[in-house]
């Protein structure tokens, strides 16, 4: 290490001998080139000789500038301490927009809300912004009327009313739109009579279902038939009497019957 330290050494100072050398001939040449031109000019002797040499100092002084001496990394001196790089300076602190600013300032306000996920209850939103809850502000249901041993269900398949249904019970059940009917089929279809336009009737003796016209001028069909006299249903029969067509279901028949294994409390099964 000490042998390359001082050849590097050798090769910098004759680098620098090579350099000053190189300097003095441009001096000369310069004092010579300078010398001509004040001879051309005037003669030297006419002017006083400190200012003649003031100004060829200044011309020095113009045409050389200091030049900085070069550091090699083997000529620095090992002191032993450490090794690692000096930090490099911090950058100039750069001056903030205002618009920078205000954020700087909300975001330190509230440094969690810009990661805060949204969240939103379980609901259909209106437009006003409130949440509904599916489970407390939902339309209530209206309760479905307790209908105890019933025989059979008519239900409405076609025109108005659709979809709703009457529980049949034993004995005869009228067809019509008055509200003293059993199946009340106020729907709007008015060639349906107010009351008796047609009967459904349970036999518990024969356990059979009936059906009867009650003598009105539109006409009763059962399974696309006029209606004449009375008629046997079965489940799954079509009954339509204007613009309306009921199904018909049956529950009890020769296999089951409310009033086989009846007691003393079923007082409405007696009926049956």
């Amino acid at each position: 290490m000490k042998f390359i330290r001082d050849l590097l050494g050798k090769k910098r100072k004759e680098e620098g001998a090579r350099r000053a050398k190189g300097i003095e001939s441009l001096e000369q040449s310069y004092r010579e080139t300078i010398g001509s031109m004040v001879d051309d000019a005037a003669p030297l002797d006419a002017l006083p000789s400190d200012k003649a040499q003031v100004r060829v100092v200044s011309v020095d002084r113009a045409v050389t500038p200091p030049v900085a001496p070069a550091v090699n990394i083997w000529d620095m001196e090992d002191d032993g301490g450490s090794t690692e790089l000096p930090a490099p300076a911090a950058p100039a602190a750069q001056p903030l927009e205002p618009s920078q600013i205000i954020a700087s300032a909300a975001a330190a306000r509230s440094p969690a809300r810009s990661r805060r996920t949204k969240t939103r209850l379980i609901g259909f939103e209106k437009s006003d912004g409130d949440v509904v809850d599916l489970f407390n502000d939902a339309p209530k249901a209206a309760p479905t009327k307790n209908v105890k041993f019933p025989v059979g269900w008519i239900v409405v398949a076609e025109g108005p009313g659709r979809g709703a249904s009457f529980s049949l019970l034993a004995g005869m059940s009228q067809i019509g739109r008055g509200e003293d009917q059993a199946i009340q089929l106020d729907f709007g279809d008015n060639s349906i009579s107010r009351s008796n336009h047609a009967a459904i009737v349970y036999d518990p003796s024969s356990k059979e279902f009936l059906l009867g016209h009650g003598g009105k001028s539109n006409i009763v069909r059962l399974n696309d038939k006029p209606l004449i006299s009375n008629e046997t249903l079965k489940t799954g029969d079509v009954i339509r009497i204007g613009e309306t067509v009921l199904r018909f279901v049956a529950l009890c028949d020769k296999s089951f019957n409310w009033a086989e294994g009846s007691t003393g409390e079923d007082e409405d099964v007696a009926i049956a």
